[in-house]
Parts: C-alpha cells; sequence; structure tokens
C-alpha cells in the first residue's frame, strides 16, 4: 500500500495544506478541496498531473486566479503559459525535498496514523521544517 502526500504551498514554499491519499488515487481530483476556500490566491501553479479543464474553471471562477497549469502531452488544445511564473514550481518541489529529510512522513512509515490517527505529528514535523527559515 503506497501513499501521495498533496500539498499547497504559499509563493516562499511554506505550507498551507497537506493532504495524504492513497497511492492509487489521482492527483486532479484532490486539486480542488486542497484550494477551496483560499484567499488573495493571484496564480495556481501546479504540473501536468493536475492539467484539467474543469480545474482550470475552477482555479478562475472560485479563487479568482489564473491557472499556470503545465499542459498534459495528450492534450489537444494547449492552453497558454506564463514560462516565467511557471519557474516558482519549484517552491513546491523545495518543500518536498525538505520534508524527505523527516524519514517518518517521506517513506510513509505509520501510515495508519497519518491517515488521521495522528495528523499531529505532520503538523508537528512541518513546524520543525520551517523552524530555520529566515
Amino acid at each position: 500500500m503506497t501513499t501521495k502526500l498533496h500539498a499547497v504551498v504559499d509563493a516562499i514554499g511554506l505550507p498551507l495544506r497537506i493532504k495524504p491519499t492513497p497511492g492509487h488515487y489521482g492527483d486532479c481530483p484532490q486539486a480542488s478541496s486542497l484550494l477551496s476556500g483560499l484567499k488573495g490566491v493571484g496564480h495556481v501553479i501546479a504540473d501536468a498531473a493536475y492539467d484539467a479543464d474543469h480545474l482550470r474553471a475552477f482555479i478562475a471562477s472560485d479563487l479568482k486566479a489564473t491557472a499556470q497549469i503545465k499542459a498534459n502531452p495528450t492534450r489537444s488544445s494547449v492552453p497558454t503559459i506564463d514560462w516565467r511564473l511557471y519557474k516558482e514550481r519549484h517552491q513546491i518541489e523545495c518543500f518536498f525535498n525538505k520534508l524527505k529529510r523527516y524519514r517518518r512522513i517521506a517513506m510513509r512509515e505509520n501510515i495508519d496514523r497519518i491517515h488521521g490517527v495522528r495528523p499531529s505529528r505532520i503538523r508537528y514535523d512541518l513546524v520543525a521544517l520551517n523552524a530555520d527559515r529566515p
């Protein structure tokens, strides 16, 4: 059994929301629940796994933001993307790289706890992860 961690980070890479799901769940269906209710969002930057028309519509209508999502290679009509903004996606990659320092989360050990019994452990590790930031 595998697990995925879906996360939303701000412009400087600090985590806003994190959601663990079973490994066989798709990425895109998790996005709207993670993004709903966020305030002050200007751009949503995501990789091709999140490329779907319904997500782009949700971002435009509910968040009043622009979607900077790399097009899925199988898409026939490719939406425009601001590649300068898309480069900021490295913030989420850096976040997951730092998260790997904490083996318990990176290797998904004690998966039953991650799925709800002890979510405070994830929060504690996320606080510790950002304690050394300037």
